[in-house]
C-alpha cells in the first residue's frame, strides 16, 4: 500500500515537473519574441522621427509656396527613405522570429496597415513637390502615416506578458507619442510662421497639441524608471526648451493674428523646435536601448531557470501560491498587502496599465479607422473634382486654373482644400445664376 502511494506521488511529481518545464519553455519563447519586438520598436521610432522632420519641412515648403526649405526637404526625404528600407527589412526578420504570436492578431493587422500607409508616401511627396496641397492637408497626411506606425508600437506594448517589459514599453510608447505631438506642433507652427501670421484655428490646434504632450509625458513619468525620468527632466532643463516656450508664446499671442511675430522666421522656429525634439529623442533612444538590454537579461534569466529545473527532481516544483506572494518585506502592505495579481503586477499598477492601454487603444481606433479614412479620402477627391468642374463651367477656367484658385483660397483662409471645395459647391446655384445672367 505504501509502495503504491509512493509510486503515485512520484508520477504526480514527474507530471508537475514536465508542466513546469513546459511553462519555462513558453516563457523563453515569449521573451525571445519580445526581444525581436524591441528591435522592431527601435527601427519604428527611428522612421517616425525622420518622418516627423520631413513633415515639418514640407509644411514650410508649402506655406512658402516652394520658396523655402526645398533642399532641406529633399535631404530629410532621403533620410526617411533609408530608414523605411531598414524597417521593411526588419519586418521580414521579425515575421520569422515571432512564430505567429498567439495573441498578436491585432499586432499583425497593425503592421499590415502601417505598410499600406507607407506605400502611399511616394504619392504624398509628389503632391508636396508640385504644391498640390496646402500645409494643413500635408500635415494631416504625414500624421496619419505616423499614427499607423505608432499603433504598431502600441500593439507591441499590449502583447508584452512580462510586467517589467510591459512597463518599459508603456513608458516608451508615451515618450514616442509625446514626441509625435511635439512634431505636429512644429509642423503646425511652421506653416504659420511661413505665412507670416496665425489665426484662431491654429491657436486652438497649438494649445491642444501642447496639452497632449504634457499628458503623454505625465504617463511616461508614471511608468518610467527613476533613471529615465531623471534623463527626461534633464532634457527639459536645456535652454533650448525655454526658447521654444518663448516662440510658442509669440505664436499664441493675439498679435500673431496680425502678423506681429517678433522677427521669428520659420527657419528659426524649425531649428529650435527640432533641437527640443532631438533632446526628447535622446531619452527615447535610451529607452529603446535599455528595453533591449532588459529583454536580453530576462531571456538569460529564463534560460538559466530552465537549466536549474532540468537539473532538479520533481521536488523543485514550487507551489503556485508561493509564486503569488511578494517576498520583499519593504513592499509588504503596499498596493494590496504585497500580493501580486496573476500577471505579476500589483493591483494599483495593473489598473493603471489597463486604464492607459484602454484609453490609448480607443484613441488610436478613433484616429485611424482605416476603411473609413480611405472612404473619406475618395469622397473628398470627388467633392474637389466637382468644385473644379463648377468653376470651369461658370468662370471659363481650365482644370489647372480652377484647382489653383481653390488652393489659393484655402491658403488665404487657412482652411483645408476640401472645406473650400464644399463651400464652392454650396454656392453652385448662385454661381450658375450669375453665369446665366451674364454676370
Amino acid at each position: 500500500m505504501g509502495t503504491e502511494r509512493q509510486n503515485g506521488e512520484g508520477r504526480t511529481g514527474a507530471a508537475a515537473a514536465r508542466f513546469l518545464r513546459a511553462a519555462k519553455l513558453c516563457r523563453i519563447r515569449d521573451v525571445e519574441q519580445l526581444l525581436a519586438v524591441s528591435a522592431l520598436v527601435r527601427d519604428l521610432s527611428a522612421l517616425i522621427h525622420a518622418l516627423q522632420k520631413e513633415r515639418g519641412a514640407s509644411s514650410i515648403y508649402l506655406g512658402s509656396n516652394g520658396s523655402r526649405f526645398g533642399e532641406d526637404r529633399t535631404r530629410l526625404q532621403a533620410d526617411a527613405k533609408a530608414l523605411e528600407a531598414v524597417l521593411r527589412s526588419r519586418l521580414g526578420l521579425v515575421d520569422e522570429q515571432l512564430d505567429r504570436l498567439s495573441s498578436g492578431a491585432q499586432f499583425y493587422n497593425r503592421v499590415a496597415i502601417a505598410l499600406h500607409a507607407l506605400d502611399g508616401l511616394s504619392v504624398l511627396r509628389d503632391q508636396v513637390s508640385s504644391l498640390a496641397l496646402v500645409p494643413q492637408d500635408s500635415v494631416k497626411a504625414f500624421t496619419d502615416i505616423v499614427g499607423h506606425l505608432l499603433s504598431v508600437v502600441f500593439e507591441a506594448a499590449d502583447i508584452a506578458a512580462d510586467p517589467a517589459i510591459s512597463r518599459a514599453l508603456v513608458a516608451l510608447f508615451n515618450m514616442v507619442q509625446g514626441k509625435e505631438f511635439a512634431g505636429q506642433e512644429r509642423a503646425t507652427a511652421s506653416a504659420g510662421f511661413s505665412r507670416g501670421r496665425f489665426d484662431g484655428v491654429e491657436h486652438a490646434r497649438l494649445a491642444t497639441l501642447i496639452d497632449a504632450q504634457n499628458r503623454a509625458f505625465r504617463i511616461f513619468a508614471e511608468f518610467a524608471d527613476p533613471a529615465h525620468d531623471t534623463a527626461f527632466r534633464a532634457a527639459l532643463a536645456d535652454p533650448v526648451v525655454a526658447e521654444v516656450e518663448r516662440m510658442r508664446t509669440v505664436a499664441l499671442s493675439a498679435d500673431a493674428r496680425h502678423g506681429e511675430l517678433s522677427g521669428i522666421t520659420p527657419e528659426a522656429w524649425f531649428e529650435q523646435a527640432t533641437r527640443r525634439i532631438e533632446l526628447l529623442k535622446t531619452v527615447e533612444d535610451r529607452l529603446t536601448e535599455d528595453l533591449r538590454r532588459l529583454c536580453e537579461a530576462k531571456l538569460a534569466q529564463a534560460r538559466a531557470d530552465l537549466e536549474r529545473t532540468d537539473g532538479s527532481g520533481p521536488d523543485a516544483v514550487m507551489p503556485v501560491a508561493m509564486l503569488l506572494v511578494d517576498t520583499d518585506p519593504a513592499l509588504a502592505g503596499q498596493d494590496g498587502g504585497g500580493l501580486y495579481t496573476p500577471d505579476g503586477l500589483r493591483p494599483k499598477l495593473m489598473r493603471s496599465v489597463l486604464d492607459v492601454m484602454q484609453a490609448q487603444s480607443q484613441r488610436l481606433r478613433d484616429v485611424s479607422l482605416e476603411l473609413e479614412t480611405a472612404k473619406a479620402a475618395l469622397n473628398e477627391r470627388k467633392v474637389i473634382d466637382r468644385a473644379k468642374g463648377l468653376l470651369m463651367s461658370t468662370r471659363n477656367l481650365s482644370e489647372e486654373e480652377a484647382y489653383k484658385l481653390i488652393r489659393k483660397t484655402a491658403m488665404n483662409q487657412n482652411k483645408r482644400i476640401i472645406e473650400v471645395a464644399e463651400a464652392i459647391l454650396s454656392m453652385s446655384d448662385i454661381l450658375r445664376g450669375v453665369t446665366a445672367g451674364g454676370g
